[in-house]
């Protein structure tokens, strides 16, 4: 049931831009829908707000054929996820998506005015628009591909990764587009702060209707400026994304990055990546990399990657083979993280913020219907929202 929350509002948080939107509709504990007829990002909002309050999250990603199947992994705390409706206007396409803002559902009830309603819009984590292009954005670890500095120095010309998918959707008709958009933005990278990776997929170009799907990467040159690297050549044609580079990735375990998070849950979509064919098949893959598998410790092999990072212990690529078998009864760092982790899971809080993550959500965007189907917090109600009768009315 479907319970309507405030009033249509006009915000303008200091330092957020302005915006303005519809009613806010809670469907379910955690999940909100809200429609914005028109927003404006702040001059600098990139190192202003991003750069000090938001950080990504852990994700997987997966196309095949027209759909994309996405789930966002974020800690298991009280931050609300909202489903984000934009109606076409010159020289914006409609879309649907889905944005996580860091405000809880008693603050989205209370109706009072908030900054991060200004923000909303430019955090669509994932989304499409109204000519089946479809776009998301998941993390890579820091320093993965090489730290990279801007392309200039002028704060007005920032953006940071999150925004990217804002503009691609409202912008955008065609993946060639997608691209040329995206040569023209000045990424900020931010110090010890997560990257970046992006999938796009929709028709090839205005004269190629082909759909394709490409991932595009920030790699620094010589220089340290970062370049975009589109990968379009898939390790056995499966187009899948998690959180670590698939730059120079083919297949083998030599080519992996350092740090390979989410690895795991890539191997998990391309065994099984056929279910993908179907709205229905989608669904029931991307569950199969929900992130709470990372603390199952009877999944064979275990999810490793997910425990080990920087300054946790030994690089993943030079794990023992115990290790990677998750074999609790031994002693030792690694088998010290993951007891630690496993039990802060088994006795999780949402007021611990920190405690453990979570696939907050599970996004399925069928490009040739207009629709996403959408599961909230690893539950298994799913709520479809048609796009196409969006733009009928």
């Amino acid at each position: 049931m479907s319970e309507q929350i405030q009033e249509t509002g006009e915000n303008a948080a200091a330092g957020a831009g302005t915006s303005v939107h519809g009613d806010i509709v809670r469907l379910s504990d955690y999940l909100f829908e809200v429609t914005y007829d028109s927003y404006e990002a702040a001059e600098g909002m990139a190192r202003e707000y991003f750069g000090k309050r938001y950080k990504l999250g852990a994700c997987s990603s997966v196309q095949n054929g027209m759909i994309r199947g996405r789930n966002y992994d974020w800690y298991y705390d009280r931050t609300s996820t909202f489903v984000v409706h934009v109606p076409a206007a010159p020289g914006r396409h409609a879309s649907v998506g889905v944005a996580v803002g860091q405000v809880t559902p008693e603050q989205v009830l209370s109706g009072e005015p908030h900054l991060m309603y200004d923000i909303l819009p430019f955090i669509t984590l994932d989304g499409m628009n109204d000519q089946g292009l479809v776009m998301n954005v998941n993390v890579i670890q820091f320093g993965e591909l090489g730290s990279f500095v801007m392309r200039t120095e002028d704060p007005s010309d920032d953006m940071f990764p999150l925004m990217a998918c804002r503009l691609v959707l409202d912008k955008a008709a065609t993946v060639q587009e997608a691209l040329e958009l995206m040569e023209t933005m000045d990424f900020y990278s931010i110090l010890n702060l997560d990257e970046a990776h992006f999938m796009i997929s929709g028709k090839a170009s205005a004269a190629d209707p082909t759909y394709k799907t490409v991932v595009v990467e920030l790699v620094p040159d010589e220089q340290h400026h970062y370049q975009l690297n589109v990968i379009e050549d898939f390790v056995d044609q499966k187009p899948i994304m998690t959180n670590f580079p698939l730059t120079g990735f083919d297949g083998t375990e030599g080519s992996l990055s350092p740090h390979p998070i989410g690895i795991e849950r890539y191997w998990a979509l391309s065994r099984d990546f056929g279910l993908g064919e179907t709205v229905p098949g989608m669904l029931d893959l991307m569950k199969r990399a929900y992130y709470t598998r990372s603390y199952d410790p009877y999944v064979t092999p275990f999810w490793y990657s997910a425990h080990i990072g920087p300054g946790d212990g030994p690089k993943y690529t030079e794990r023992g083979e115990d290790d990677l078998r998750g074999d609790l009864a031994k002693a030792g760092p690694f088998q010290d993280v993951v007891r630690q982790n496993i039990q802060k899971y088994r006795t999780r809080s949402r007021k611990d913020r920190f405690a453990t993550w979570h696939t907050v959500h599970t996004s399925v965007y069928d490009a040739e219907a207009l629709e996403l189907s959408l599961m909230s917090q690893e539950g298994s109600i799913v709520y479809r929202f048609d796009l196409a009768g969006q733009l009928e009315d």
